[in-house]
């Protein structure tokens, strides 16, 4: 069963999947979780972790495909890795916005060994996060990339020395006290832009900010601003 908090007055969710094989029903019930909590205008972060040693439990041969869910939530998403993130544990990984692990983790996507390639997004998310070149030699070689390995080229963004979904969520709550509204408006322009020209991400980065000069939220960071006090922002 996948397991959902809500903490900070709802402003931060933490999804926990279980430790046990991922099948149709499973993908279902996660697929309607992230839905719902990503139409959640209370949800400013949402956490994703999980209870399996390589992060998803499934077989090789599964068709199953929860990394676009994870991709479809507007708010940020930190995922955090306890343990290791292997096959499409790490693909779902991928799809996270900033991800967090400690000091043992162990990362690998060695689906060729299986006689079939990354199916969750992984030859497409990888390179763009580590190159081409390393993304090619990590999936046709298989090997395990080591916890400071995966940070030094961008694969993970901290390493924790404690727990790691405590230091998860002290990034969610820095993360929660900025306007939500520009947050997300943030991840649509990086995320849209990487497949556009330059010119193409400057236009939709200055359309963004246009609709945001109209939001309540950035009345109050202007106000909040030239009153020297902490904005409080209601996304809206």
């Amino acid at each position: 069963m996948i397991n959902v908090e809500y903490f900070d007055d709802r402003k931060i969710a933490i999804i926990e999947l279980p430790d046990r094989d991922i099948d149709e029903s499973t993908q279902w019930d996660f697929e309607d979780i992230c839905s719902s909590i990503s139409q959640d205008s209370k949800v400013r972060v949402v956490v994703l972790t999980s209870n399996s040693p390589d992060f998803v439990s499934t077989v090789w041969t599964s068709s199953f495909n929860l990394a676009p869910s994870v991709s479809a939530i507007k708010q940020p998403v930190l995922g955090v890795i306890s343990r290791n993130a292997h096959g499409i544990g790490l693909e779902i990984l991928l799809a996270c916005d900033i991800r967090v692990c400690v000091s043992t983790s162990e990362f690998s996507m060695s689906h060729l060994m299986h006689g079939v390639i990354p199916s969750n997004g992984g030859t497409q998310r990888l390179p763009r996060l580590v190159g081409q070149g390393r993304a090619l030699e990590i999936i046709l070689t298989g090997r395990l990339v080591k916890a400071h390995e995966a940070l030094e080229m961008g694969m993970v963004h901290q390493i924790s020395d404690n727990d790691p979904v405590k230091d998860a969520c002290l990034i969610a709550k820095k993360v929660a006290s900025h306007g939500p509204k520009a947050a997300q408006y943030l991840k649509e322009v990086i995320y849209a832009g990487a497949e556009m020209t330059l010119g193409q991400g400057m236009n939709l980065e200055a359309d963004m900010s246009v609709i945001l000069q109209s939001t309540s939220d950035r009345t109050e960071g202007i106000n909040s601003f030239l009153e020297r006090r902490a904005p409080s922002f209601k996304g809206d």
